[in-house]
């Protein structure tokens, strides 16, 4: 049993209103009696198989994947409770009926909701005994209040969470056992006895059929969320075909089926800890167990309400992040991990197309100015956190076109600038006014005058000033920088400037140095400027195919990987 200390609760603490412990508390419990005399966390109870517990609230997720044992909730839950279901029993106090009334409270795809007043009359015994045990190991008011109603008035306040092919099985067995008492035979009863301090096996469940997963008894077809990850393979989404996407400068992404990525969004097994939104996965915590497990059901709307939380521009991040969330994944320690990135650029992309992604619409500001330096992923994002709070903000920026790296170091096959303009007129839209070609420090805006003219000034730029290799020779002429390489093939793109021909690939032998994501674009970018070769050195020797035992999970993968320019080098030059 778990309660406040009695000095607590004598000085006044409400233990009712407060939280006594934290997350996935009984996370695949076996066995056992637990009483918590005041609120619990989420993912209470997941995967419980045999455990008896009371508590009295709890956060989201409670009883997902239970496939047996009791649980009696006393007080408030959080969403998506008993979602995938398949066994146990779980008794909610909801006088409000907030379960059956609104909407994403209960995940109802596997369990029915059962007025207790009107279920059979063991069930009710067994919450009696459970609010008495409750009461007598905690102390609890609640449980105290709710014995000293009239039976049925208590009764009338509760609702029975039943899995429906385990219902279904109980149902068989007792009318199996009235059937056999009719007929003159033995019936079996419900013990009452109450629990020890560790029972070999409790009492009020000797009742319980003989099941213990929900593939003992649930048809494969309806197994597909909880056993995604055992039934499907990862898929991620695929490019475009090589010898198509390198005669022009579209983006390089396919386009998934929704059925694909409901299947994809199955293997998420809704981790009691999701090391993918923690500090070995994604940087900004997007919450992706939530919104995977929203595209699965098809609410798709709600998925990028859960997404937009944490993320300004999913649009982005779904195209160029190198996704850790993917590398920290948990089915990962065994297996493909979830294709992550290629559900968060479908849930963005689903939202422009329904047009449910808005320019913010504010009722009162600040009267606060706040100047912005440079408009590249970071400048932007301050950008709309500031505009979002009722600030006024100005973002400067001394290219043609607003977006710094995302426009001009980050090639159009990889993200298509028509997004980042999208983007930025959304942004305008809102409220955000954009100033190009304004060089802060030069005659035109003055240091002095843009901090006389805001009452803030952030500085967001970028590092354009490139890290040169101390080796004889790096000052000769035809050896350049990666940004200056790609900026003048984009601008060349943008406003058809002519590409320098000092920095123009085409009929040239072009020698890469680095091997990460830039050298990659750098790759792609020279083969489709007409390159006669393209060779690629990296300081590192070959990577292995798998981690290696110093590069252990949740840690960034570092394996051998073919990115989509290696791809295309070797389907024009002949070899990788």
């Amino acid at each position: 049993a778990v309660r406040p200390q009695q000095c607590s609760l004598d000085a006044g603490y409400v233990a009712e209103s407060n939280v006594v412990g934290g997350n996935a508390a009984l996370y695949g419990a076996t066995r056992g009696y637990a009483f918590f005399r005041g609120h619990l966390g989420e993912r209470f109870a997941v995967r419980n198989s045999g455990a008896c517990a009371v508590v009295e609230g709890v956060g989201d997720h409670c009883c997902e994947y239970m496939t047996g044992g009791r649980v009696a909730v006393l007080g408030r839950t959080g969403i998506n409770v008993a979602a995938g279901m398949s066994g146990g029993i779980a008794y909610m106090w909801d006088p409000e009926r907030r379960l059956e009334t609104r909407h994403g409270v209960c995940n109802r795809a596997t369990v029915s909701l059962v007025s207790l007043g009107e279920s059979d009359a063991r069930e009710q015994d067994e919450l009696v005994r459970m609010l008495t045990w409750h009461h007598r190991y905690t102390g609890s008011e609640v449980a105290a209040r709710l014995l000293a109603l009239e039976r049925a008035q208590m009764l009338a306040q509760f609702v029975v969470v039943f899995p429906n092919d385990y219902r279904k099985v109980v149902l068989e067995q007792r009318a199996a056992e009235a059937a056999a008492a009719a007929a003159g035979g033995d019936s079996k009863a419900v013990a009452g006895d109450e629990p020890q301090v560790a029972p070999a096996a409790p009492a009020e469940q000797k009742a319980e059929p003989g099941v213990v997963d929900i593939e003992d008894i649930v048809p494969a077809g309806r197994t597909a969320k909880v056993r995604g990850f055992v039934q499907h393979e990862r898929r991620a989404e695929p490019y475009r075909e090589v010898e198509e996407r390198v005669a022009d400068w579209q983006e390089i992404w396919g386009k998934p089926s929704e059925k694909q990525l409901k299947q994809q969004t199955a293997r998420c097994m809704d981790c009691g800890v999701p090391f993918c939104q923690g500090d070995s996965g994604c940087p900004i915590q997007n919450k992706i167990p939530e919104f995977n497990e929203l595209v699965y059901r098809s609410d798709w709307k709600r998925a990028y309400e859960r997404l937009s939380e944490t993320n300004n521009f999913p649009e982005f991040t779904g195209r160029v992040c190198p996704a850790p969330c993917e590398g920290a994944c948990v089915l990962g320690v065994i297996d493909d991990p979830v294709t992550i990135k290629n559900v968060e650029n479908a849930i963005a992309e689903r939202a422009f197309a329904e047009g449910w992604v808005k320019p913010v619409q504010l009722v009162q500001r600040s009267g606060k100015r706040v100047a912005v330096i440079g408009s590249g992923p970071a400048g932007l994002a301050a950008a709309d956190q500031l505009n979002r709070a009722g600030h006024l903000v100005v973002v400067y920026e001394r290219e043609v076109h607003v977006g710094g790296l995302l426009r001009y170091g980050i090639p159009n096959m990889k993200l298509d600038k028509k997004l980042v303009q999208r983007r930025v007129e959304l942004l305008a839209a809102g409220g955000i006014r954009f100033e190009t070609q304004c060089e802060v420090g030069s005659e035109k805006m003055p240091a002095g005058l843009l901090l006389r003219e805001h009452d803030a000034v952030l500085l967001a730029t970028g590092a354009t000033v490139p890290r040169s290799l101390a080796a004889p020779g790096s000052e000769l002429n035809g050896i350049h920088f990666a940004m200056e390489f790609l900026g003048a093939a984009q601008h060349h793109l943008d406003e058809g400037v002519p590409i320098p021909e000092s920095l123009n690939a085409h009929g040239k032998h072009v020698v890469i140095i680095g091997s990460g994501d830039t050298g990659c674009d750098c790759i792609a970018t020279a083969v489709r400027l007409g390159a006669a070769s393209v060779t690629n050195f990296s300081l590192l020797y070959q990577l292995p195919q798998e981690r290696a035992p110093a590069n252990p999970w949740p840690e960034w993968p570092r394996v051998y990987r073919v990115e989509y320019g290696h791809q295309e080098a070797a389907a024009t030059g002949g070899e990788d």
